[in-house]
């Protein structure tokens, strides 16, 4: 019995490996992809995902093979990038420099020039050191030029107060390289009706600038240069623009200091925020900028009443830290006054009155006032209700007139800062005067009386009265 179990166990096992000799013979029959010969060559991303080991797949016909439909999402940069320094721009040159003393205050201009022609500098420092006659320092001033167009020759001008008794002998100007950039905004401003007016206490030069860029611009720095007979510089000063609307023009009026016998002036814009040309601000989609509803103006001798109405077209946002500007022209085109204010608050769909004020020179007549309105930032907000008016009444008087009423709140906390301003029309609905003031509070829910003193052409038809709070947070819970 156990020689039988032997040999059924032994036969058994050699018909497994038998079975086994035929499965492997059937296996290596089995035909594998030809690798070899093929000959279409894949796209560089295939390339890439697949091994060097790794056969490619073959399709059934050579025109399906296809690329890929996207690049890689972040290639690997091929090299570092250009730095600045390679686009082998040469410093910016001083050029002309010079001075004018008028008493306490010394008036200064130079001249930069930038002769790279594709290559823009910005961030340029210069420094000013003052002496008297005896040679000594007596005070120094120091700042930078922004930006310098590619080719560009750029005036800059300032004033420096003096001690008592001191008289300027010389300046010398000393100016560092600044940054070479890519020149990408080339577009000079332009400068219209430039015209010195002296003055006893205060002189000026006055112009029109043009904003060549479809965006708006905020702070620009403007410089005026004073010239005598024979060229030299004699003086110089500067001021700032709070902001320049796309495609628009606005007026300046430049405070300058120097010598007396000015022959010529000049004028200078530069760009202080470069920022602005790279990030644009952005306001939310669907939305508008404010709108000028109408603008008008009274003039009494040497002060001028400037009106406005204003709208927030949108009913889902209130803006707040809006500007306004405007400039007053003569007959001839020339500027005679600049004024800039600031829109504290407008609720949504509302319609706010602004009033501004100038002081002309003696003998000025206004011809036309040009105002401008930029948007400031969007909140969103629901519609609100607004502080209302009544018991309007106007007080004429040959130097101060001025209208009362009573502001009317709707809220249900007290607000403070309350500004109010007047808007007064004639009888064709025309604007010709206001003014404003300022109330220290409203109580909840009730109203509180104001006056507001006026400056208008003629004694109006109509008076309108506007409030408004000084930001969002002062009316909402």
């Amino acid at each position: 019995m156990i020689i039988q179990k032997n040999k059924t166990l032994t036969i058994f096992l050699c018909y497994i490996a038998l079975f086994s000799l035929i499965s492997i013979a059937c296996f290596n029959a089995t035909p594998k992809p030809p690798t070899a010969t093929v000959q279409q060559q894949l796209p560089a991303s295939q390339e890439s995902l697949s091994g060097p080991n790794t056969a490619p797949t073959i399709p059934t016909k050579p025109d399906v093979i296809k690329p890929d439909p996207e690049p890689d999402p972040e290639p690997e940069p091929e090299a570092d990038p250009v730095p600045l320094t390679v686009l082998n721009a040469v410093p910016v040159e001083l050029g002309k420099t010079g001075f004018g003393q008028n008493k306490q205050e010394a008036g200064y201009g130079f001249k930069l020039t930038n002769n790279n022609v594709d290559v823009a500098i910005r961030s340029i420092p210069f420094q000013i050191a003052v002496y008297d006659t005896n040679n000594k320092v007596v005070d120094t001033e120091g700042g930078y030029t922004d930006y310098i167009y590619g080719g560009e020759t750029l005036g800059v001008g300032g004033t420096i107060y003096l001690d008592d008794g001191v008289k300027v002998g010389k300046i010398e100007v000393q100016v560092s390289e600044g940054e070479p950039i890519v020149a990408e905004f080339t577009e000079p401003f332009t400068v219209d009706n430039v015209i010195y007016v002296p003055s006893e206490y205060s002189s000026s030069v006055r112009g029109v600038i043009t904003n060549p860029y479809d965006q708006d611009l905020t702070t620009l720095k403007v410089s005026a240069i004073l010239y005598d007979e024979a060229d030299n510089i004699i003086g110089g000063g500067n001021t700032y623009l709070s902001f320049l609307l796309a495609n628009s023009s606005s007026g300046v009026i430049v405070p300058v200091s120097g010598s007396t016998n000015v022959s010529r002036v000049e004028l200078y814009p530069s760009i202080t925020n470069i920022y602005e040309f790279e990030n644009p601000n952005q306001i939310p989609e669907g939305v508008s900028n404010l709108s000028i509803i109408k603008q008008g103006f009274g003039q009494n001798n040497t002060s001028l009443g400037i009106g406005m109405t204003i709208e927030n077209p949108n009913q889902g946002y209130a803006i707040e830290s809006s500007m306004y500007q405007s400039t007053s022209y003569s007959n001839d085109g020339s500027v005679l006054g600049v004024s800039t204010g600031y829109i504290s608050l407008l609720l949504p769909t509302q319609i706010l009155g602004i009033s501004d004020a100038q002081y002309l020179d003696e003998g000025a007549i206004v011809s036309r006032v040009d105002v401008r309105i930029k948007t400031g930032y969007f909140t969103e907000s629901n519609i609100i209700p607004i502080f209302t008016s009544e018991n309007i009444t106007f007080i004429p008087d040959e130097y101060s007139p001025q209208v009362t009423g009573e502001i009317v709140s709707p809220y249900s906390k007290e607000v403070s800062n309350v500004r109010v301003d007047a808007i007064a029309y004639n009888d064709a609905g025309e604007i010709i005067g206001s003014g404003y003031t300022y109330l220290n509070f409203i109580p909840a829910n009730s109203k509180a009386a104001v006056s507001v003193y006026m400056t208008v052409a003629e004694t109006p038809a109509t008076v309108e009265l506007y409030a408004a709070p000084s930001a969002l947070s002062d009316i909402v819970e």
